[in-house]
């Protein structure tokens, strides 16, 4: 695993940088990390990595070699178990696929926060099978905790299954996880503090304000039904900051960043004061929703399928060549100066991104989610009910709170496997011994 992530590395090298790495990358050069707008946490790594050496690759690299070990962790108890050929499914198939590898390079923190929020659910997995957690499984989960937890906004629910552990064990390594739990917790509130990072963006800010827009697209049909969609306090504060045409022009229904990233000229959704967000949210939750949910749940089930489709964007292996000299970086593309290799690399990834609705299919990853939270409760397991559960409420958080149509929001549901189908199996072994009673 080690020799395929180097190789695809050097190909890809400094890594693929993307619009969102490259905003992160450009404001910690200028002084202002916290205009990047992502988590504090993820900005503090870019901070203690990127922006202490200057160099590109000291952000990527640490992230490739936690996400080889993870895959090595997981891959390596399957195999142990007996369960052979599916561990080597579970490499070839999940692990060094080319998607997985390319956004495992890249400067997007989703690959290393979906398996690291994987990693610690099998590891509280494990743990609650027999009771006690190893000294090597305790170390792993608090030191993945900063990642899984707070790199993406939906990440606060490992604390939960964490804490679960916690409360399941005695002795010295329950409290050795309450605690890292509340180091973490401080840590990266006070390094968000003193760095001046904001609080991110979060997830339902952009959701009220990308579906509100939504509601208020003009209806040709101009019926007697689509009139009042919104109430005209929500249409006092929506035109203080875009204008009804603009609203019409700019609003696509896969994405937000039209609203957000780009057309500043046009669009002055940034400078929206705290008044103005209370108000869109108090207008929200009790009118607009409701009058329009029909809308609102199409718009739902239309990013949830572009994403998991992967008919959005996405940043192919040789992405860095256009970003590398905007960067006041000490980094190269290329910097070995391979021919033929880059080269291989893209077209083995076309080749896999050709076929993504079969090789990239987060829905085996849905199925198990569904199939093993239901034997859960049909087993009364509640300790894997708990893990199954997270997994679920992760799957109907992107759902519901996604508002760009892009794939890497599913890596943690296509990552699922790795966790859910040993929990099947024993699952299924459990439910044979019950029969046999």
């Amino acid at each position: 695993m080690l020799l395929a992530y180097t190789s695809w590395y050097l190909g890809v090298w400094p890594g693929p940088v993307g619009e969102d790495g490259y905003a992160l990358l450009a404001n910690i050069d200028q002084g202002v990390p916290r205009f990047a707008g992502k988590e504090p946490a993820w900005i503090l790594y870019a901070l203690a990595t990127y922006g202490t050496t200057g160099w590109m690759e000291m952000l990527v690299i640490p992230m490739i070699l936690v996400q080889i070990a993870i895959f090595a962790r997981i891959l390596s108890w399957i195999y142990a178990q007996g369960y052979r050929k599916t561990a080597l499914s579970f490499l070839l198939l999940i692990a060094c696929t080319p998607h997985v590898l390319n956004f495992a390079t890249g400067f997007y923190p989703d690959s290393v926060f979906s398996l690291a929020f994987v990693g610690i659910l099998f590891e509280v997995w494990l743990g609650l099978k027999v009771r006690k957690i190893s000294p090597g499984s305790a170390l792993a989960i608090a030191l993945l905790l900063p990642v899984a937890a707070f790199f993406k906004a939906n990440g606060i629910l490992i604390f939960v299954p964490v804490l679960y552990l916690a409360c399941r064990l005695r002795g010295l390594w329950r409290w050795f996880l309450v605690l890292a739990c509340i180091f973490w917790v401080l840590a990266v509130q006070l390094g968000g503090k003193l760095n001046d990072l904001g609080k991110g963006h979060g997830a339902l800010k952009p959701l009220i304000l990308f579906e509100t827009v939504n509601f208020m697209q003009s209806r040709p049909m101009g019926l007697w039904e689509n009139r009042h969609m919104v109430t005209d306090e929500t249409k006092q504060v929506v035109y203080r900051y875009i204008s009804q045409q603009s609203l019409d022009d700019l609003f696509d229904r896969d994405y937000w960043d039209t609203l957000w990233h780009q057309n500043h000229d046009r669009v002055k959704f940034r400078q929206m004061t705290r008044e103005d967000r209370q108000v869109l949210r108090h207008e929200f939750f009790t009118y607009n929703l409701w009058r329009n949910l029909p809308v609102f749940f199409s718009s739902r089930v239309n990013i949830f399928l572009a994403s998991a489709l992967a008919q959005g964007g996405m940043v192919g292996p040789s992405n860095a060549k256009h970003y590398v000299e905007k960067i006041n970086s000490a980094s190269r593309y290329n910097f070995f100066e391979l021919e033929a290799w880059p080269i291989w690399i893209d077209d083995v990834f076309q080749r896999s991104y050709n076929w993504r609705f079969l090789w990239w299919t987060p829905f085996f990853g849905v199925f198990l989610i569904f199939l093993c939270s239901w034997l859960a409760v049909r087993q009364k397991n509640w300790d894997d009910g708990l893990v199954a559960w997270a997994m679920l409420l992760q799957l109907g958080g992107i759902f519901m709170f996604s508002i760009a149509a892009e794939y890497r929001y599913m890596l943690l549901i296509f990552y699922s496997p790795l966790l859910l189908v040993p929990m099947w199996y024993l699952q299924k072994c459990q439910d044979g011994s019950s029969n046999k009673n």
